[in-house]
Parts: structure tokens; sequence; C-alpha cells
């Protein structure tokens, strides 16, 4: 089974989790880069990454998305900002519904944040790729490599789960 992993990381928290998540799905990585990047401290960091989240922009992506017909499993990964997911994944998700018809793929969701709810992001994917067969969230609060050893006990009961047949 091909399988892809495409996120967006702020922080690196996503990106850690997606770069060992791609390692154990032998999955390609596809991490999506902004034209004008988000600020990364204070203030601003939480206000422009909040209000772009609530408002679902959809920033321009620097990074050109695959085909993704060519894959079975299509990972997508996110922080979760506001409740919602991080708004390149507004981007993506555009991307995919416009041009990319996807039923039938495997869509899997890696999401991190720092607690709340991941309601809101999941349902925003499911809605968008309502044709395709959803599974279980891979979920982490707060993941650092200080708990690399429980979050790859994680991902890998969950690639177990899955049925990459």
């Amino acid at each position: 089974m091909k399988s892809v992993v495409i996120f967006y990381s702020l922080d690196g928290h996503t990106k850690f989790v997606a770069e060992l998540l791609a390692q154990e799905l032998k999955a390609d990585l596809v991490e999506l880069e902004l034209v004008k990047p988000f600020p990364t401290k204070g203030f601003r960091k939480y206000f422009w990454c909040g209000k772009s989240s609530v408002f679902r922009e959809k920033p321009a992506l620097k990074t050109k998305i695959p085909n993704l017909q060519e894959y079975d499993l299509i990972v997508i990964g996110t922080p979760v900002w506001a409740g919602n997911c991080a708004s390149p994944i507004n981007t993506l998700l555009s991307i995919i519904s416009n041009a990319q018809k996807l039923q039938g793929k495997k869509v899997g969701m890696l999401i991190t944040n720092s607690g709340g709810s991941i309601k809101g992001c999941v349902k925003r994917v499911k809605k968008v790729l309502s044709e395709n067969e959803f599974l279980e969230p891979l979920y982490f609060v707060n993941p650092s490599k200080d708990n690399k050893d429980e979050i790859l006990k994680k991902i890998r009961e969950w690639v177990q789960s899955v049925d990459l047949g």
C-alpha cells in the first residue's frame, strides 16, 4: 500500500510526529510550507494563527501537492488552532476537493495540540473528504523528543490497527 503523510507544523511538534509516522508507514512525507509564513513568537503568533483558523482562511502554499491519486492511504497532519485544523490544512482541503477526486482512498489524521477538543478539526476533514474511508485519528498532546518512545509505541499500534492490505 502506497502512503503519504502531508502535514503542516508551525513549532515543529507535528513535524516531529509526522516524520516518525512516515518512517513506520514507509510513506512519502510532504511538509506544507507557506508563501508568507506565520509569525512564530509572542502575541502575533497566537493572534494570526488563531484568526486564520477561526475564519477558515486558506493561506497560499509554497509546497506543490503531489498527485494524491497515486496513494492508497493519505494521512493529514495538523496542529489544532482555536479548536480547528491549522489554516494551511484548509488550503490543502480546498486543493483536494477542487482538483483531485479521492473517492475510495483511506484517510488518516495525525493531530497534535496542547489539550482540548479535536472534534472540530476531525469534523472539517471528514466533511470535505466524505467519500473516503476514515481511520481512527492518531492524536498526541504536547508531543516532544522527551516522550519519543511513548509516541513511537502509539504510532506502531495505530499502524498495526490499520488494514494496509
